[in-house]
């Protein structure tokens, strides 16, 4: 195209007034808000530049539009319309110019904002409008009880709100309009009949304990504003409830006096809890009666194992959030603090059994709890207090009966019990001279009597002292005896054959020892006018001896209770000067018919009596006393002369032997 016919077209253009209108400023609208049940509100901003006015246009969404023109300096209109509450307006506006006419380009579209309510007659407002776009998304929801005074409720971005009625029990005309941007742009106003129908949120149990002997309920508060009050159940067989004032997330359950009141320390209770808001509603308690939580119950008994260790018994903790892991064991020895002694982990069953391995002091007052511990520590369930007192059935008679020296070689301890069967073991200490020492353990003797024979004793040089304790079958001792002692007898003859006897004190019976007895014997048999009574605090006897005693004589004393029982001493022997008389010739076919030693006062136990030839050949050997040599070498008889020698011990102690000849004739 030439330069020519450009210039020609633009000239037109001016003349005609396009290019001036080309020109002209743009302007933009800001707000748009319906102001009352006919009335829109129109702001917009003057824009710089030359124009005569603003043409504002304005119609159902889509047209026609109408016009209406406002001076260049006017930025704000009010638009009349009669259906502004069911129908949405669109508005834009240009600048003009009068003289030749023209008019900028269009501005931004605006629409009002038309707010529809469903739910009339309900607990629940529904609201929805469109949306008039902008940088702000926030829509703000305002309520109003008057239709005057309109208070923010919230806010939304998609153009739609329920609002959940609450606080409002009675139906209530609600009154609606939509705010938007920073102009507070509003849409028509809506209204419907409402009312609280919607009970609140259920509060949630997170835990429950029992702390001095009451059970605690702890929950986290109900999502719901209007609650005014909890209703907490409990349940042993049948629900039974309790209402607390306020939103609370606590509840300690010592309503003692109450008929319906359910001791935690005897029972296992389930609790759950709901809310009630301002209107009566109730929570429907769908959450915590489908997860319903239970107190710990703990029982438990000292019966088993010899009535000396606890044994425990409890129920599961359900549904704790995080869930329960283990079972924390605690106890409290005569009134100290609690201390952990174990940990049980979770089991399928519900039940749980724990037996403590400690040996229980019998008197002394044990508590025991048990505490449900979940995953990471956060929440801990307490059972009551548990109190036990061991009181394991008691020995009624338990003793040692006597002990005494038996056949002058060992000593015998005997011990009675009752009842028989609660003894298991019996250990026994002895002692010579010092702290007595343990000897050993025996089992018991479930006749009642038992019997002990000390055979490592030397009852002739030695006094005894002996203790004894039962055992019960968990090792746990029932009883100890007092010490008692066993009788030493020593005896002594002085040159004018007086003789002495020396006993230790019997100990023991105590204030029940009766008195002594002192025994004596001539080759067995007791002599005429014994025992001899002794005061039982006098350890001596004096005696001369006489020309009746025998060549045996012996002597033994007895220690006497007051009930008869009696201990007896080792036996001693009146000491004598040995006598040996030995025969020169002896003829077997004569009157003596063996060759024999004849002996007086000898210890008998230490004898050896042998014969030898003439060559120095052993021909006869015998350790018996009362055995002789009859003269025979195999069986026959050779006469002769033989020698002898014979090996013998005094009564006091001293060994001797004497040698010689002797002729056997034929």
């Amino acid at each position: 195209m030439s330069r020519r016919p450009l210039i020609l077209i633009l000239w037109l253009l001016a003349m005609t007034g396009f290019y001036k209108a080309v020109a002209q400023p743009i302007p933009a609208l800001t707000c748009l808000s319906v102001n009352s049940a006919t009335d829109i509100e129109v702001t917009w901003g003057i824009p710089s530049g030359s124009f005569d006015g603003f043409r504002l246009n304005y119609g159902p969404s889509g047209g026609p539009y109408t016009i209406v023109d406002y001076p260049s300096t006017v930025n704000s209109g009010i638009i009349s319309v009669p259906d502004v509450s069911t129908m949405i307006y669109e508005f834009f506006l240009c600048t003009f110019i009068n003289s030749p006419f023209s008019q900028s380009a269009e501005s931004n579209h605006l629409s009002t904002i038309l707010l529809n309510i469903t739910g009339n007659g309900s607990g629940i407002a529904k609201l929805e409008w469109n949306l008039q776009g902008g940088s702000d998304p926030d829509y703000r929801i305002l309520r109003s009880v008057d239709n005057l005074n309109f208070l923010p409720m919230n806010t939304s971005t998609n153009g739609e709100y329920s609002d959940t009625i609450s606080l409002l029990c009675n139906p209530t005309i609600l009154y609606y309009l939509i705010e938007h941007g920073s102009c507070g742009a509003r849409s028509n106003v809506v209204s419907g009949t409402f009312w609280d129908q919607m009970p609140p949120g259920d509060p949630k149990l997170t835990l429950i304990t029992i702390e001095n002997g009451m059970t605690e309920v702890h929950w986290t508060p109900s999502p719901s504003s209007d609650v005014d009050s909890i209703i907490v159940e409990r349940k042993l067989n049948v629900w039974n409830e309790y209402r607390i004032t306020g939103n609370n997330n606590i509840f300690i359950d010592n309503f003692t006096t109450d008929p319906d009141f359910i001791d935690p320390c005897s029972n296992v209770i389930t609790y759950i809890v709901r809310a009630k808001d301002q209107c009566d509603l109730e929570s429907s308690g769908a959450i915590n009666y489908t997860n319903p939580h239970n107190t710990i119950l703990l029982q438990g008994n000292t019966e088993q194992l010899c009535d000396r260790k606890a044994s425990l018994q409890w129920n599961s903790y359900v549904n704790m959030q995080p869930p329960v892991t283990h079972y924390k064991v605690e106890r409290s020895t005569g009134g100290s603090a609690f201390v952990d002694i174990a940990d049980v982990a979770v089991a399928n069953g519900g039940q749980y059994n724990y037996i403590d391995p400690a040996m229980l002091e019998p008197g002394v007052e044990v508590k025991y709890r048990i505490s449900a511990v979940n995953s990471n520590n956060s929440l801990l369930s307490h059972s009551c207090e548990l109190t036990l007192i061991p009181d394991p059935e008691p020995i009624t008679l338990f003793d040692i009966n006597y002990v005494t020296v038996i056949e002058n070689s060992f000593i015998n301890i005997n011990v009675l019990a009752e009842p028989v069967y609660l003894p298991e073991q019996i250990e026994i200490y002895r002692s010579t001279d010092g702290p007595l020492q343990y000897l050993t353990t025996l089992s018991w003797d479930v006749s009642g009597e038992f019997n002990f024979e000390d055979m490592e004793t030397s009852v002739n040089n030695t006094s005894y002292q002996y203790k004894v304790r039962i055992l019960d079958a968990c090792g746990f001792p029932l009883d100890s005896s007092y010490v008692f002692n066993s009788i030493l007898l020593t005896i002594a003859l002085d040159e004018q054959g007086n003789i002495s006897l020396l006993w230790n004190n019997h100990i023991g019976w105590g204030a029940d020892l009766a008195e002594y007895k002192v025994y004596k014997y001539s080759d067995g048999s007791l002599i005429g006018g014994y025992p001899i009574s002794v005061a039982s605090d006098i350890t001596d006897y004096n005696e001369t001896a006489n020309q009746d005693d025998g060549l045996n004589t012996t002597y033994v004393v007895e220690a006497i209770n007051q009930d008869g029982r009696i201990s007896r001493s080792n036996e001693v022997l009146l000491p004598r000067a040995p006598i040996i008389d030995v025969p020169t010739a002896f003829r077997p076919s004569g009157i003596n018919s063996s060759f024999r030693p004849i002996m007086k006062n000898i210890d008998q136990n230490a004898y050896i009596f042998i014969v030898y030839n003439r060559w120095g050949q052993q021909v006869f050997e015998t350790r018996d006393p009362l055995k002789g040599w009859d003269g025979r070498i195999k069986g026959e008889i050779q006469q002769g002369i033989y020698v002898y020698q014979v090996t013998y011990r005094g009564q006091e102690g001293t060994d001797a032997y004497k040698r010689g000849s002797v002729i056997l004739l034929d």
